[in-house]
């Protein structure tokens, strides 16, 4: 096998389809040429496990400003949480332990601080104590707490707010593929190529917010030929791609700290990295742990304070009993009522949910079957309906044809609903059945929507 090259003068290289035949070649020839001289670029002996944990990632880049400070922070912003705690405790004598939980939300919570102290004495919400021989006040769990749980709360709709903007615009925008010359016509079609090309998975987009920075950054390490997950530099492009393919390091690394605030879930727990709860949800597809957790059912509950859309427009709730509360308020659609009016067990509630989100995908209504332009005249037309005209169709109608098929990956809705008509082991044994099985398919949703064909609806990806 003989390598083609041409000089970068060459005319060749100004006739766009002579390049891109060039490139084609040298990208076929990068294992032959590289073996030859990259090998002093490759550490051959290291596995991606040691190549991450050699690997010294910085801390989360920040910029805060002081707000306890006499000209209102108006001084250098501090880049580091580290610079944030040595400032507060040596120049205003205050400690926070628990500050470390809110990097991704730093600012607004000492700007939550600065205004209780205005309108409290410290003593009040701190006790004294003694830090490495400085007399320092630190402040009360409980004031913490509360303080904590209200910046949550406004951080994370800051945060869906910015995400459902970045839905009807950005997300919307062609985009060149960050590994091949493929631009994908919107942000769904890049994130499925990406995954089905070249095994790169970063997550849905669901789940993602400033995704035109997050991908700018990626692009920046590439460029500076910088392999994204062990972050080591190579001497060329090429010696790059054959680490990334030989070492599987087609992925981000877990331990970067510098991502999470591009993930939804970083902002619903604070203190609680995205890697932590990944593992938690790998745990939780062990069978004897889903065995044990059909008993309680304790994770459905964990689950349900999640950000959950509306069946009947794109209205972004904080949680599931927020979206239940919102669309028995806006559309009359109240699903305890309906559930007891029409006998409704568990197995056919789940079924009414998901063929509700088929049909409202298709612009249709679920209870007549008529069909919209758009989404804003269907939200109409079932709010103008009322509760009488949402009623679920007869049992043989087509409507049902789905069964409990997810449409949502882990939707919240589903995971709210309790099963009130077990009252039997028969029942009880079918319902646990139907939540187990339920489960696994939420749960494999992730990669199933990542590989859907660019045609399926929006909702379902």
């Amino acid at each position: 096998m003989f390598a083609l090259r041409v000089g970068k003068n060459s005319r060749a290289l100004n006739d766009d389809e002579l390049r891109g035949f060039f490139e084609a070649c040298d990208d076929v020839d990068d294992g032959a040429s590289d073996d030859a001289t990259g090998d002093d670029d490759l550490d051959d002996g290291s596995e991606s496990g040691e190549d991450e944990a050699a690997t010294e990632f910085p801390p989360v880049p920040i910029s805060v400003r002081c707000p306890f400070c006499a000209d209102g922070g108006e001084h250098t912003p501090f880049t580091g949480a580290a610079g944030v705690a040595r400032h507060l405790r040596t120049v205003h004598g205050l400690a926070f332990q628990t500050m470390s939980h809110m990097v991704l939300l730093l600012q607004r919570y000492l700007d939550a601080w600065a205004a209780r102290l205005k309108d409290a004495p410290v003593d009040e919400v701190a006790t004294r104590a003694a830090d490495d021989g400085v007399a320092v006040h630190c402040v009360d769990a409980a004031a913490d707490q509360e303080i904590r749980e209200r910046v949550q709360r406004e951080g994370l709709q800051a945060v869906l707010e910015a995400q459902d903007a970045e839905r009807h615009s950005v997300a919307r925008e062609a985009r060149k593929c960050l590994f091949c010359k493929r631009v994908c016509e919107d942000r769904a079609a890049l994130f499925r190529h990406a995954y089905r090309e070249h095994s790169f998975n970063i997550g849905l987009p669901d789940n993602l917010v400033h995704v035109n920075e997050f991908l700018a950054i990626l692009e920046g390490k590439l460029a500076a030929q910088q392999c994204l997950y062990c972050e080591k530099t190579f001497t060329s492009a090429a010696v790059l791609r054959r680490h990334m393919r030989k070492k599987k390091h087609f992925k981000i690394s877990a331990h970067n700290r510098l991502y999470d605030r591009f993930y939804v879930v970083n902002y619903l727990e604070p203190g609680r990295s995205w890697e932590a709860i990944e593992e938690e949800n790998k745990a939780d597809s062990d069978d004897a742990r889903d065995d044990a957790k059909d008993e309680s059912w304790t994770d459905w509950d964990e689950r349900a304070d999640l950000p959950t859309r509306s069946l009947f427009d794109d209205r972004l709730l904080p949680s599931a009993d927020d979206c239940w509360a919102y669309m028995r308020a806006e559309f009359g659609f109240d699903i305890a009522r309906i559930r007891t009016d029409h006998g409704l067990d568990f197995y056919t509630t789940v079924s009414l949910v998901n063929a509700i989100r088929r049909s409202t995908a298709a612009r249709a209504c679920f209870a007549c079957g008529q069909t919209f332009g758009d989404g804003a005249a269907l939200a109409d037309h079932v709010r103008h309906a009322g509760a009488a005209h949402l009623v679920p169709p007869p049992s043989d109608s087509p409507f049902w044809s789905d069964g409990p098929a997810p449409v949502v990956e882990s939707d919240p809705l589903l995971m709210s609903l309790d099963d009130d008509d077990g009252s039997d082991g028969e029942c009880e044994g079918k319902a646990k059945d139907s939540l187990r099985a339920l489960r696994k398919r939420l749960d494999a949703a992730t990669l199933d929507a990542l590989a859907e064909p660019d045609s399926a609806p929006a909702s379902a990806q």
